[in-house]
């Protein structure tokens, strides 16, 4: 079975129908699975720790690396930058 990757950020899980899913953990864990995971993949799930869940909605051979349901929206570009702005501007010392 191949496996496609599909990103939706800001990823918090990674969901996949049980036999995807099943084979995933098994390539995520290093046993005798074809193909090996893909470095990133394997450093991103192992010190991020994204929970792997059973979505049986997903075709097969289809990951979905995705927002956890309920998860807060990412801010939009806008509140980004007055963030930035704020964080940058020097501090100003009244007396």
């Amino acid at each position: 079975m191949k496996l496609y990757f599909v990103r939706i950020d800001p990823v918090q899980e990674i969901a996949a129908e049980r036999a995807t899913l099943d084979l995933l953990r098994d390539v995520l864990r290093g046993q005798a699975a074809e193909p090996p995971a893909a470095p990133e993949l394997l450093t991103a799930a192992q010190t991020l720790g994204w929970p792997l869940v059973y979505d049986d909605s997903i075709a097969p051979g289809i990951v979905l690396c995705r927002p956890a349901p309920g998860a807060e929206p990412m801010p939009t570009a806008e509140e980004i930058e007055q963030c930035l702005r704020a964080f940058m501007s020097p501090r100003r010392s009244d007396g």
